[in-house]
Formats: structure tokens, sequence, C-alpha cells
């Protein structure tokens, strides 16, 4: 097979995940907005999923603005969704004490990777501006 060839499959079949993730996330948000609104109680872990559908959707447009996914979007989404778990679910123990410290591992993730940035004197993706 020829390698443009299977290079232009695979960024098409990429491209089509993408945009099936994007079209999940925003129904998971609907869904989540019609949950606040028939309850009419706005908690908390619903401005956390919120929070993470948001991030996806930010990651995914990232994507398609500039055909790379930052790293620290997935790090943050794990963060949260640690932060949610501990926050909302019934776990005592050296259970949350694990949790906790996988999110203090991802924060450290998160400063070396800022660190890692200044030390080789290079930026980070370029964002699209918003108008």
């Amino acid at each position: 097979m020829n390698n443009a060839l299977f290079f232009n499959i695979t960024t098409a079949v990429e491209k089509i995940l993408h945009l099936i993730i994007f079209g999940m996330v925003l129904f998971l948000c609907g869904y989540e907005i019609n949950n606040v609104v028939s309850s009419g109680i706005i908690k908390v872990q619903n401005v956390l999923m919120l929070f993470i559908y948001l991030e996806i959707m930010q990651m995914v447009n990232i994507f398609f603005s500039t055909g790379k996914i930052p790293v620290r979007y997935p790090l943050y989404i794990g963060m949260f969704a640690l932060a949610r778990h501990i926050s909302f679910e019934n776990i005592a123990g050296l259970d949350s004490l694990y949790l906790a410290a996988s999110i203090a591992l991802l924060a450290l993730a998160l400063v070396a990777l800022a660190y890692r940035d200044k030390l080789i004197d290079k930026k980070g993706p370029e964002l699209p501006e918003v108008e």
C-alpha cells in the first residue's frame, strides 16, 4: 500500500472519530443540562461534568485547528474526573489517598510540561485566536 494513501486514510478515520467524539460530548452536555433543568437543582457534580465536557470539546477543537492534541488537556480532564470521583463517590481509607496521589502526579506532570517548554525555549502549540 502506498504510504501517502495510508496516511490519507488514517487521517480521514482520525477526523471522523474526532467528529464522533465531539457529537457524543455535545449529546452528553445536553443530557446533563436536561437533568439539571428537569430536577430544578444545580449540583456541583453537574458543573464538574460540564467542565470535563468543555475540556474535551476544546481538545477536539484544537485538533481540528492545529492537527495536534496538547498533552495538557487529557491531564486536566483526568484531574477533574478523579476529583469528581473522590468528591461524590463513597471512597474511604487508602483508596482516597491513592486517588489524591494520582491527582498530585497529574499536577506534577503539568508543572513538568510547563518547565519543559521554558527549558527547551519552545512555545506550546499555537492556539487559534477567538474573534
